[in-house]
């Protein structure tokens, strides 16, 4: 009993027994990270330069953070409230070889301009959401106001389908003189124009509100019915077969944690399914391609294109797998859809597989009941998490996320390692309860 008690002041005493009853209640989320979810969607014409540097501003949200984010996070270690998450490590990591890939085949200095933004909008958004998010209720209500700001950019892309032209980034424009050419292959779909709302992309409205259905589906939230039927809206809109995949296969996945609760291995086993699909396709069929690009997109020659990008740039990043590939390298002019083959070439595939790790590894503390001490609400949030991770590295395939999505990924990757250790940490400080008790 003793040395349980000794154990318990050597890592903090007070801070982490009463760790629970000081997280537990408050649902209100820091006023920065409101900001970032407010500004996140903004039009990129809305951006501004400072010293040759584009700012968006959530960027600005972000650059103000970066100092605190890291006092936070050195605090919560000195108290004994930190647990260690695989994708501490890997998200820093990915950060350094953003630098170091593109410094060693180019300069240091172009390097810092072009990198910078890009590690800022990923770190810093896994930071946030990391350290920042203080209370247990604070995670769901961070969903939560997620959900409805997803929800108006998807009535917001309404407009692009009334109007038959991008409405809110053209109105940007106008406002704000920002000039830039939007790429939208194929943007008539059924006779109407893919909607993108304020985002880059028609892809990109799609796959975010996708993710905006899953949580809201998943997580008893505020205005729950309307989110789900706005962000459900915005992936129909978008015509896009990737988000709508996207969509389909996460409902599945949440209505499949739930029937299989308490089963042991129920997502091994599950990922057995697609592997002897796979094997059974390119068995049995001498086009296993093409069936599966009919069975599974709107309009297959998307698919056949992107098959085209990586037999064109791939062996480009096989000769140079460790730092960013040289323009010359390669003979291909036209966009690279697929976030593992952009980060590849501008930065090395090792980027690209950090960046990955990052992502898996912010799932390696549990979430479950039954092994973390957190609310069903919780639980279910970290199972949904899970899958949009899972969602987003499949995807990524086939899609380049960047910009708002871009950061949507790191924010998101954080709330998952943050309920993680969350769930450790009152584990531990109730067997330490329990231990003093008895």
């Amino acid at each position: 009993m003793e040395a349980l008690v000794q154990r318990a002041a050597s890592r903090g005493g007070v801070p982490i027994l009463s760790q629970p009853q000081e997280e537990g209640g408050d649902s209100a989320l820091p006023t920065a990270l409101k900001l970032v979810l407010l500004t996140l969607f903004l039009p990129e014409a809305m951006s501004f330069f400072v010293a040759g540097m584009r700012l968006t501003f959530t960027r600005l949200i972000f650059l103000i953070l970066t100092p605190t984010v890291f006092i936070e996070l050195g605090k919560k270690i000195s108290s004994g409230c930190y647990r260690f998450v695989a994708s501490d490590l890997f998200v820093i990591l990915t950060a350094l070889w953003m630098f170091i890939g593109p410094a060693v085949t180019y300069n240091l200095s172009d390097t810092l301009v072009h990198s910078g933004p890009i590690v800022l909008e990923y770190l810093i958004a896994y930071m946030s959401t990391r350290v920042l998010l203080l209370g247990h209720k604070q995670a769901v209500s961070f969903v939560g106001l997620l959900c409805l700001v997803l929800s108006f950019v998807a009535l917001d892309a309404t407009l692009d389908i009334a109007t038959g032209r991008y409405f809110t980034r053209e109105l940007a424009e106008q406002l704000t003189g920002y000039q830039k050419e939007w790429r939208v292959a194929d943007e008539i779909r059924f006779g109407m124009l893919r909607a993108a709302g304020p985002l880059e992309h028609p892809i990109l409205l799609g796959f975010v509100t996708a993710l905006g259905l899953l949580f809201a589906v998943a997580v008893d939230i505020r205005y729950r019915a309307f989110c789900i039927s706005a962000c459900a809206l915005g992936v129909v809109i978008s015509f896009s077969s990737a988000p709508q995949q996207s969509a389909v296969m996460g409902l599945a996945l949440l209505w499949y944690s739930r029937v299989s609760a308490g089963l042991s291995y129920k997502w091994l086993a599950l990922s057995s399914i697609p592997v002897l699909t796979i094997i059974s396709l390119f068995s049995l069929t001498p086009t296993p391609f093409g069936h599966l690009f009919d069975l599974l997109t709107i309009d297959s020659q998307t698919a056949y294109y992107r098959l085209y990008i990586w037999n064109e740039v791939g062996p480009a990043i096989l000769d140079n797998p460790y730092f960013a590939v040289p323009d010359g390298d390669y003979d291909y002019q036209g966009s690279v859809d697929s976030v593992w083959l952009v980060l590849s070439l501008q930065y090395g595939m090792v980027c690209s597989i950090l960046t990955a790790l990052s992502m898996i590894g912010s799932c390696s503390l549990p979430t479950e009941t039954s092994r973390a001490a957190l609310s069903q609400s919780e639980s279910r949030l970290g199972t949904a998490l899970g899958i949009v991770i899972f969602l987003t590295l499949y995807t990524g395939f086939t899609v380049h996320f960047w910009g708002s999505t871009w950061i949507l990924v790191g924010l998101l990757v954080g709330v998952r390692a943050r309920l993680g250790e969350l769930g450790q940490l009152d584990r531990a400080a109730g067997q330490v309860d329990a231990a003093l008790s008895s």
